[in-house]
Parts: structure tokens; C-alpha cells; sequence
């Protein structure tokens, strides 16, 4: 039991966003406009990673709204074993994304991909689902201040 009045340490890890998988994106951004009045970007064609995307913002988080381009796209395998879309993974920024990716890889954690840039500009990596409880996880830097 976590007591309020005691200080919790923390990690160096933050939320970034939450990606959700969807099958249309226009109709996705539709409905969270309608049911939330979210704010949501123009949509980006992605074509390093196959997908088309939009940023749904909130208060305090994202939501990266995700749509295969081809059925080659790693979304689009996700959608064959959820068709009505739903959470694909999400996203831990971190001040020292190579720190962070040393340390991990030192302690043997599972990372499928080594640090690239997203089209974002900032670099990623992903860690497997199967290091922490069936989620995949992708590891950022930092937003450029």
C-alpha cells in the first residue's frame, strides 16, 4: 500500500503517448473529436514505417492514432488479429535515449531494434512485449525543448 504522505522516487522514464491501432484514421479522428473534442493534427504519411498517423493531444497525453499504408505494415498485422483497431504500444521518453539503450541492452533486456530516428527527428528504440507483461514499449528521447 502506497502511503501519500511518503515521497516516491522516481524513474527517468516519462509518458510520451499511447499508440492506437485503427483501420481508418479519418473516422478515428472523427470520433475523438466527437466524443472527446480533442484537438488532433493534420495527418502524416509515414512511408519508412507504413503507416499513416495523427496526434490526438489531451491535457496531459498523446495519442498517436496509426493506420496501415499496406497490408506489409506491422499495423496492419496487428488489425488482422484486432479488426476494429486498439492499443498498440506505447511510448517512454527519456533525457539519454543511448544511456538508457546501454543499459538496457547490459542487463540482456530484449530490444528489437537498435536507435533510429522516427520521422519525428528524435531517436527510438523498441523494447519486446515479453519483458514487461505482454506490452510493447518504445523508448524516445526527450521532446527538444
Amino acid at each position: 500500500m502506497i502511503n501519500d504522505d511518503i515521497e516516491m522516487d522516481h524513474s527517468n522514464f516519462s509518458v510520451d503517448h499511447i499508440a492506437h491501432a485503427v483501420p481508418n484514421i479519418e473516422d478515428a479522428i472523427s470520433q475523438y473529436k466527437t466524443v472527446f473534442g480533442a484537438k488532433v493534427s493534420d495527418i502524416k504519411i509515414i512511408e519508412k514505417q507504413d503507416i499513416k498517423i495523427a496526434m490526438v493531444s489531451f491535457a496531459n497525453l498523446k495519442i498517436e492514432l496509426m493506420e496501415p499504408l499496406s497490408d506489409k505494415s506491422p499495423i496492419a498485422n496487428y488489425l488482422r488479429k484486432n479488426p476494429k483497431g486498439g492499443l498498440h504500444h506505447y511510448c517512454l521518453a527519456v533525457g539519454d535515449l543511448n544511456q538508457a539503450y546501454g543499459d538496457q541492452k547490459e542487463k540482456k533486456i530484449n530490444i528489437l531494434s537498435e536507435p533510429t530516428t522516427g520521422y519525428h527527428g528524435r531517436n527510438l528504440y523498441f523494447i519486446h512485449p515479453s519483458e514487461v507483461c505482454g506490452a510493447l514499449i518504445e523508448v524516445e528521447e526527450h521532446e527538444k525543448e
